[in-house]
Order: structure tokens, then C-alpha cells, then sequence
């Protein structure tokens, strides 16, 4: 079985976390047998244009980035978007023509799904589509909800990362499959008798960490010796460092900076609540990755946490944008808590779910059925 990854995003570089778990997702998958070849835009200068690391061939196609994420604009940059299309349309089909790969896998429907989509029907390859988070935050209208559509149609398959998603109509039909976590988060045992909130999402907008912050000196009224370690960089890293500061609880906040994912665990074992305050999202990874190692969630409430967390029985959900109750959650969550042997179950019970190893499984039959389906 050979496969064509399709992807939005991948580590761009050593120590890059863009898309990591996509890159645990082919790791997997070779564990499994399949042979990876993976295609994904060249963000990054100093990015190689192409790369092999354990036995993933990975495929970088240029266009005009000015070094930033795509997730990272404030608008769409419609010339450099059509580059994107033009560009990475173009190489899928010589990578197809030349690895002749049995299925296409393309990771957020827009614009990588499109690719594929495209590619698979120009070349007879059968298509399976995943759709993200950033997915259903960017396509509710105009041209970009016309194309998400389109690719959808020209897939043969579709699968979403939770439930949620499913409401959107052309949707309806696909598969779940949820993102994966590595077994080494089922194995830590953290401290819950630690006061020390763990946040590990972006320093970018969407997840809205300046809502973390500004709860902290609310917490700290209560809980004097509380601290927080704010794992992750971005765009908003020099402004929430500023704020900080200026309500004078930087003492009691860690910002750790790009944390390697092999770090991550680390961090957990420390902790006891993990928070965050995400306006938007599909299914978090930092969110199962804290289930997974037995904290307490305190998340924001909104439809993809809902999945994950039910308030005051294995975690709690706080009002978007709401500081106060953010505070008034943690706070609860230190004072009553939710019973460490709840916490243990919910993390068993979710092993055989979103493991990797149970993820890549659930994707190997899709392949299979796809290409038993292109041979009848």
C-alpha cells in the first residue's frame, strides 16, 4: 500500500511543530506497512524542498508564503492562494504519475483537499479527504465555502475529526476519526497535588490565551501560590508578555516558548489542570493529550469541547472570552475537583479510541475499502 499525504501543514524544519501530528499520523502508518509519500507547501525559506525521514518521502511545493502560515493571516491573500492551487495541483500530479500511489489522503479540506480532490480525478486515484478545525471556521461563505464543497464532492471518501462536525450538511455522511495521541501520554502520572495550570496551545487569536491572562490575577486572589506555564509561541507572544506585566502577574506565569512535542508529557507530569480558552476549534489534540494524562480540563464552552468534556463530571467549561469565569472554573477545579478515579477512567476508556496506533488502524481499512472499491 502506497500513499500520497496530501497536507496543509507539516513540520516545516527541526523542532517545528506545524502539523505534528500529521507527521505521527504517516509514522504510524508506516509502522503499519504503508509507504508514505507526502506533499505540503514550503512555508519557510530555510524549509528543504524535499526530505526522508523514517521512511517518509516528504514533498515541499513553492509559492509566494512571505514565510508566514496561511492559518496566520488576517485575510485570505487571493494571488498567492491561486500560486498555492496552481503550484501544488501541478506537482500532486507528477508525484502521482511517478509514485503511482494507490490512494490520496488529503488533510484540511481547503486548500489540500482540493488539490487532491482534483488530482485524484484527473488521475483515477481514489480520494480521501479529512476535514479540520480551521476547516469549518474558514468555509461558512463566499468562494471558500464554494470550494470546500467541491472538494468534497470530488472525494470518495470523507472523514472529520469529531462529531461536531458532522452538522455541517455536506458532511452529514462522513466518517469520524478522531486525531491521535501518543501512548506516552496514557503513561504519565501527573501531580494533582500541584498547584501548577498548564496551557499548550498557540499564541495566536483563535485560541484566545489573552482570556487565559487576564484571569490569572483573579486566580492568584484566592490562590496565592498558583502558577501558570504557557507552552507555545506566535503572532500574540511580545503583546501577552505586555499584558502580563501590566497587571502585574508575570511573576506568576512561565511563558516556555516553542516547546518540543517530546516535551509536552514533561510539562503534563507537573501539572494538575490544564486550560484553555479556544473560541474555535475541531477536535483539540492539547485537549486529549491532557485527558489522556489524567488532568483536569478547564476549557472554554464551546461545541468541540462539549465532545470531550462534560462540566463538573470529568472536567469543566467556562464561558468564551469570559476571565471571570475562566478563574472562578480553576478555582473550582483546585477547591472540589473532580475525583481522580473518574479522571483514570475517562483516560482508559479513551485509549482504544485516539491512540495512534487505533487512529492509523481505522484509516488503513478506509484505504483498503477504497482501493477493494476501485478494483470492483
Amino acid at each position: 500500500m502506497k500513499v500520497l499525504m496530501v497536507t496543509t501543514s507539516y513540520p516545516d524544519f527541526e523542532g517545528s511543530t506545524r502539523g505534528i501530528f500529521i507527521r505521527r499520523l504517516c509514522r504510524e502508518l508506516v509502522k503499519h506497512g504503508v509507504e508514505m509519500v507526502v506533499l505540503t507547501p514550503r512555508i519557510f525559506s530555510q524549509s528543504p524542498l524535499f526530505e526522508e525521514e523514517q521512511g517518509i518521502r516528504v514533498h515541499r511545493f513553492r509559492f509566494p508564503s512571505g514565510n508566514t502560515p496561511l492559518n496566520q493571516r488576517e485575510t485570505i491573500p487571493i494571488p498567492a492562494m491561486c500560486i498555492y492551487m496552481i503550484s501544488g495541483l501541478f506537482t500532486a500530479l507528477r508525484l502521482i504519475k511517478r509514485e503511482k500511489p494507490d490512494v490520496v489522503h488529503g488533510n484540511w479540506i481547503v486548500p489540500a483537499g482540493l488539490i487532491a480532490g482534483i488530482a485524484g480525478r484527473v488521475t483515477g486515484t481514489p480520494v480521501i479527504n479529512t476535514a479540520r478545525g480551521m476547516d469549518i471556521r474558514v468555509s461558512k461563505k463566499g468562494i471558500v465555502k464554494l470550494l470546500f464543497e467541491l472538494a468534497v464532492k470530488l472525494s470518495d471518501k470523507v472523514t472529520v475529526v469529531s462529531e461536531a462536525m458532522r452538522n455541517r450538511e455536506c458532511l452529514s455522511g462522513a466518517e469520524v476519526i478522531s486525531s491521535g495521541v501518543n501512548e506516552e501520554f496514557f503513561r504519565i502520572v501527573p501531580d494533582r497535588g500541584s498547584l501548577n495550570i498548564l496551557h499548550t496551545r498557540s499564541l495566536e487569536k483563535i485560541y484566545d490565551v489573552e482570556t487565559v491572562i487576564r484571569a490569572v490575577p483573579l486566580v492568584l486572589e484566592k490562590m496565592p501560590k498558583a502558577r501558570f506555564l504557557i507552552a507555545g509561541s506566535g503572532s500574540h507572544e511580545s503583546s501577552l508578555k505586555d499584558l502580563a506585566e501590566r497587571l502585574g502577574a508575570a511573576g506568576h506565569i512561565h511563558f516556555a516558548g516553542s516547546v518540543d512535542h517530546n516535551s509536552v508529557a514533561k510539562l503534563m507530569e507537573g501539572a494538575s489542570v490544564y486550560v484553555s480558552a479556544a473560541v474555535a476549534d475541531g477536535t483539540s489534540i492539547a485537549l486529549m493529550e491532557a485527558v489522556a494524562a489524567g488532568l483536569t480540563p478547564v476549557v472554554s464552552d464551546i461545541e468541540a469541547n462539549r465532545s470531550l468534556v462534560t462540566h463538573g463530571k470529568d472536567g469543566y467549561l467556562f464561558r468564551p472570552g469570559d476571565e471571570q469565569d475562566l478563574a472562578e472554573k480553576i478555582i473550582e477545579a483546585f477547591s472540589l475537583g473532580i475525583p481522580p478515579q473518574t479522571l483514570d477512567k475517562k483516560r482508559r476508556d479513551f485509549k482504544d479510541i485516539i491512540c495512534w496506533n487505533s487512529v492509523a488502524k481505522r484509516f488503513m481499512s478506509s484505504y483498503n475499502r477504497l482501493v477493494k472499491n476501485k478494483g470492483g
